[in-house]
Order: structure tokens, then sequence, then C-alpha cells
């Protein structure tokens, strides 16, 4: 692929329509996404959390410089054990994740997510993809989902889940929203520290077998991953365990036109990773140009956007019954 041939908006590629016709598109939701309307990068929000810390007396002016470099993960696991071991009120982590108003209005970028009636997996803390799917009315029960409406995963009025406990193949329906790392909404369900991060993905346990059937049963379309977030998206499709060199999942990645050797270099290792990158350039509109993108791609995906088979909901129902 030459530079000048990587087009505004890239092509929604035939797996990706194929996939989310038979409902079985999940869309990968990163901090990029959010850091459109303002919110804050892995970066900017673990030095929050310092910065509150120093504020509240937690540590000193020459703690807070000598921290601050430190990467998010490690950074974020100190600020959490000196909360624990001074005993501080926790910040409003709402607060810390705030989106500027009018770049969420100008934007609306989860809107246009949200349109492409998929399954929605998401590694941020913030509810901004909650609050679309919240104000959707839930189609009708099928009649299997009736007869179990009692089970809390498959009730009417859940479409967002955020405790380890609801990380469950069963959740994986259109339109619902999943929390990998738990949400604002309960604190306690947050994933921050590495300790915490590491017990999370135990073997065997809830979030690894979803990442297993997600990656071995339906396509995935990362959206929103950067540089910040490699570490996570790499220990996320470990956990998948994607047959190397089967590319089933995709990736949008935002460029330079001039940088196609480090594109070359990136895309050789995602490769291996069962991952294809699919590339758009972003000299000229910066990172906002990826709304452009999920604009376009909206106006094709959407429409042709299927429910689950009856043979899926049941194969996935049969893990609450």
């Amino acid at each position: 692929m030459k530079a000048k041939n990587i087009p505004d908006i890239p092509e929604v590629l035939d797996p990706i329509i194929e996939s989310v016709s038979r409902g079985k598109l999940v869309v990968f939701v990163g901090a990029g996404v959010s850091r459109i309307i303002g919110g804050p990068s892995w970066k900017k929000f673990s030095v929050r959390l310092l910065r509150y810390l120093y504020e509240n007396k937690g540590i000193n002016f020459h703690e807070l410089e000598n921290l601050r470099v430190l990467d998010p993960r490690k950074l974020l696991s100190i600020c959490n054990r000196i909360i624990e071991r001074k005993r501080i009120k926790p910040p409003d982590f709402s607060s810390l994740l705030n989106a500027a108003p009018e770049l969420k209005k100008k934007y609306q970028i989860h809107e246009m997510l949200y349109s492409f009636n998929a399954i929605y997996v998401t590694t941020n803390f913030d509810n901004y993809l909650d609050e679309i799917a919240n104000t959707v009315k839930p189609e009708p029960l099928t009649f299997l989902a009736k007869k179990l409406e009692s089970q809390p995963s498959l009730s009417a009025k859940s479409k967002v889940f955020y405790s380890k406990d609801e990380l469950l193949r069963s959740n994986l329906q259109q339109g619902n929203v999943l929390h990998l790392h738990g949400s604002i909404s309960d604190i306690n369900s947050m994933v921050i520290t590495t300790a915490k991060y590491l017990q999370h993905y135990q073997q065997r346990d809830k979030p690894a077998a979803l990442l297993e059937e997600i990656f071995n049963q339906y396509t995935v379309l990362f959206v929103g991953y950067g540089l910040e977030e490699y570490e996570i998206l790499e220990y996320i499709v470990s956990k998948g365990a994607t047959k190397k060199g089967t590319l089933n999942h995709f990736m949008l990645y935002p460029m330079f036109r001039n940088e196609m050797n480090l594109f070359e270099l990136q895309k050789m290792y995602y490769t291996d990773l069962g991952i294809e990158l699919i590339p758009y350039p972003i000299e000229e509109n910066g990172y906002e140009q990826l709304v452009t993108v999920l604009q376009e791609w909206a106006k094709r995906i959407g429409p042709v956007a299927r429910p689950q088979s009856f043979y899926d909901r049941i194969r996935l129902i049969d893990e609450v019954i």
C-alpha cells in the first residue's frame, strides 16, 4: 500500500460487513474515542489522580514531580496504594475522566459507534457509551429470553455490564456494553492496579473465558487504541488465544502518510496477533479524522446489521441455565 493510496475514509472491509450482518461484530472501544471529546489519555488520568493525592496531602511536591514521569499503569498502582495506606478519601473518578461538553455535543462519536448495532466491549472506565445504550429502547424479548427474564444477564433493562461477575458470554448481545475493567459507576469494579489487572485475568475465570469466546467466535474491530494502550491490547489478544496468522480481527489505525515504513513494521507485528490494520490519515484533521471515518462507516454498517441467530443465542444462554 503506497502512501498516496491511503484514502481519507478507508473502505469497510467485507469481513466486517459479513460479520455485522450475522450479529457477530464486537467493537472494542479504547480511550482514543473519549479523548476526541476531551476525555483524558491514560497518562493524563494517572497524573490527575496523582495531583489529587498532592492536593490532599498524600504526597509532597518532590514526590509529585518524580512520580508523574512513570508509565500510567505503574503510577495508578502506586496512587492506589497511597490511598489505601494513608486512608485518603478516594476521588470522584467521574471528575478525573470528564470530557468537554462542547466537544461531546460537537462530535457525538459515541452515538456514531453505537449506530453500528454491534456488541461493545470497552477498556474505558467512563460511561459515555453507556449513556447512549441506556437511551435506546430495547428490542422486544425473544421467546427464549422471556422464559429466562428472571436471569439478571438477560433482563431487557440490562444493557451495560461492568462487574466481573457480569462478564459473561451470555451478555454478548447486540447493543450491550461490557466494561472489561470496570466502570466509574462502581469504583469497586475498577481494575486500576497491576495486581488487580493480573488477578482479573486468572485462567478459566470469567474475563479470560469471555475473551476466548470473543476472539474465537466473533469478528473484532478495535477503535480508539493508541500507543498507551498497546500493552493492554496485547494482553487482551493473548488471552483470546487467536490463532497466529489468522486475520479475523481489525483495527482502525491513525497514521501520517509519510510514515509508511513505521506502518509496515506495525502491520507485520499485528498480523502475528491476527489483527489487520486499517489505516486512515491524520495530517489534515488530526485524530478527529476518526469522527469522519465512523460517520461514513455508520452509513454502511448500520443498515446491514442483523440480530444474532437463534442458535447463537441458545449457545450463549446455556451458560446461565
